[in-house]
């Protein structure tokens, strides 16, 4: 993996986990660690708009470079936390507001190219107001990588495009620092409530879903007709597709797996929560030995088998969670955590 995703996504998870580690309850665990996960995301994202202002005042390489870090900072920064799918990240289409996906019409390349194109007055509020698909990490994506922008005379600095990513960045910033300040009103009835036991482990099974079936499995062909298309990855546009996966599972890994570890503890499962961890580190590690993106391996019959490998692990790991640990938990799927609100 590059430097460029360890910057990404290490330095926005190592921090600060050591004392919520000791929080008694498995759920006190889960809201410490997920708050951790938002303020890291609130952070990431004011970041963005600050490098992205300070792009605009003076461009040059080194500081088109600095934004383009960034920005996937930022991004494996919503990746940890996107294996949260209930809360206050399900009101108002709040997720979608973060990373319109799966895009099969390109919406997000028509809504910047509208934009740009157009003689409106640009800014946060204005993009606020607008389709989902304007408002994320892909249309800053779009902007930063891909070349209906950056081959012609739209490409950053441009007045238009600059004011643009400022918007959206600036539209990021302020929808993170809601979702951080919610979960953290939230705090009260999550850990009263019992079912958000049931709520958080559902959500950690759906996203380790996403993750094998349509993330991975989607791009390299695995499913559906049968047919490689990377275009349906996240971040093909920035080629870091492999790199945002590992973000998402490395934020289950630290915000959800603790938790999971005093829940199973706490139902004399501590050996199985060892065999899932296991599980779980060896997919992580599978992504040492591998580029940033799925495309290049896409090219060659041996890129293709250690995907094809990867989608194993990924596979393993689900399956254990969905099944093992599911069953000694008692997990009920249709758990939904706005019940009773």
């Amino acid at each position: 993996m590059t430097s460029f995703h360890r910057f990404g996504c290490s330095a926005l998870l190592a921090l600060g986990l050591a004392g919520t580690a000791q929080a008694e309850t498995p759920r006190a665990a889960w809201h410490a660690q997920i708050a951790h996960g938002y303020s890291q995301l609130a952070t990431a994202t004011a970041q963005f708009e600050s490098t992205a202002t300070d792009y605009c005042q003076t461009p040059s390489p080194a500081s088109l470079l600095q934004l383009k870090e960034q920005w996937l900072a930022a991004f494996s920064a919503w990746q940890a936390v996107r294996f949260v799918g209930f809360g206050p990240i399900e009101e108002n289409t709040r997720a979608w507001k973060f990373q319109f996906w799966p895009d099969p019409k390109n919406l997000t390349a028509s809504k910047v190219d509208y934009w740009l194109n157009s003689d409106k007055a640009i800014s946060a509020e204005a993009i606020a107001k607008d389709s989902v698909a304007v408002q994320g990490f892909p249309a800053a994506e779009y902007l930063l990588y891909d070349e209906r922008i950056t081959a012609t005379d739209k490409a950053l600095p441009a007045e238009r495009s600059c004011a643009l990513l400022s918007a959206i960045s600036s539209n990021l910033d302020s929808n993170a620092d809601s979702l951080s300040a919610n979960w953290a009103a939230l705090e009260e009835r999550y850990l009263s409530v019992a079912d958000y036991d049931n709520g958080t482990l559902q959500s950690a099974m759906q996203s380790l879903e996403l993750m094998a079936d349509w993330r991975l499995a989607g791009p390299i062909g695995a499913r559906g007709n049968g047919k490689p298309n990377p275009y349906v990855a996240d971040a093909w546009r920035s080629g870091q597709s492999l790199n945002t996966l590992h973000a998402s599972l490395k934020g289950l890994s630290d915000y959800f797996v603790p938790g999971l570890n005093l829940l199973l503890a706490e139902n004399d499962s501590a050996a199985l929560a060892e065999q899932f961890n296991q599980q779980l580190n060896k997919t992580l590690a599978h992504f040492d030995q591998l580029p940033a993106d799925i495309a290049p391996l896409m090219a060659t019959e041996e890129g293709q088998k250690s995907l094809k490998a990867l989608l194993d692990d990924l596979n393993a790991t689900k399956a254990m969670l969905t099944g093992p640990v599911s069953a000694a938990l008692s997990v009920v799927r249709g758990f939904n955590s706005s019940d009773g609100d």
